[in-house]
């Protein structure tokens, strides 16, 4: 019965030391989530598809002085600023 309470508390042990070692690895991998402000992230609009991206996450372009985003790089290499009007500029 002693033999069986020392397995026991010996097998304890061990799991014990694996999950914290494995702990140890697994939490030095992931990253906070970013802080956001707490009135949202602005939103800007791609003027070559109409569609709206948070402004940290979207590519930025500066044509002429006038500042442009996008949602995606194929939407950025295929934008004209001749056909861009004053609305869809973020």
């Amino acid at each position: 019965m002693l033999r069986l309470l020392w397995l026991f508390f010996l097998f304890l042990l061990c799991y014990y030391l694996v999950t914290a070692v494995s702990g140890l690895f697994k939490s030095s991998t992931h990253r906070p989530p970013p802080a956001k402000s707490p009135e949202g992230e602005v939103m800007v609009r791609d003027p070559h598809c109409g569609t709206f991206v948070p402004r940290s996450l979207a590519l930025k372009k500066v044509i002429k002085g006038q500042t442009y985003y996008f949602c995606s790089q194929r939407c950025l290499e295929s934008f004209d600023p001749a056909d861009a009007s004053d609305t869809s500029q973020g």
